[in-house]
């Protein structure tokens, strides 16, 4: 973690992006560059879906931002690693997933790090959250 990113940890969140991650459907755009972001392609094959996973660290605790099957923007298809892409973005802490509803305040249990939940949630928040009526995946689906 750079000295930068502890200072914009330090904060409070932006209104104006909090307002963004409740009008957001959960879906964001895949980074251009998403190893240039912190972000790891991988792919397990079978039925599960591929997914980039961004990952934070602080001595044994963890969380992590991961953009799960991401869909190219252009064709609708499975995307290709890099490719530009649609993928629904999740936050997680330690094994467990916070739901949406709670990623701008999420319930801290014991052992959880109210920094590294931070940390993700300020990577979920530099991410171009998409809302349902603009977004690919949702107006496919309805």
């Amino acid at each position: 973690m750079t000295i930068e990113m502890l200072g914009r940890l330090r904060g409070e969140v932006d209104p104006a992006d909090a307002r963004r991650l409740t009008r957001s459907c959960r879906h964001g755009l895949v980074p251009a560059r998403p190893a240039e972001a912190g972000y790891r392609y991988h792919d397990l094959g079978g039925e599960h879906p591929p997914f980039y996973l961004r990952r934070f660290r602080l001595g044994e605790r963890s969380a992590a931002v991961s953009l799960t099957a991401p869909v190219e923007r252009s064709w609708g298809l499975d995307a290709e690693p890099g490719a530009a892409a649609v993928a629904r973005v999740e936050l997680h802490l330690g094994a467990r997933t916070i739901p949406w509803s709670e990623m701008l305040s999420p319930r801290l249990r014991p052992g959880d790090s109210a920094l590294l939940a931070r940390a993700a949630l300020e990577a979920v928040l530099d991410l171009e959250l998409l809302e349902r009526p603009g977004c690919p995946v949702c107006a496919a689906a309805s």
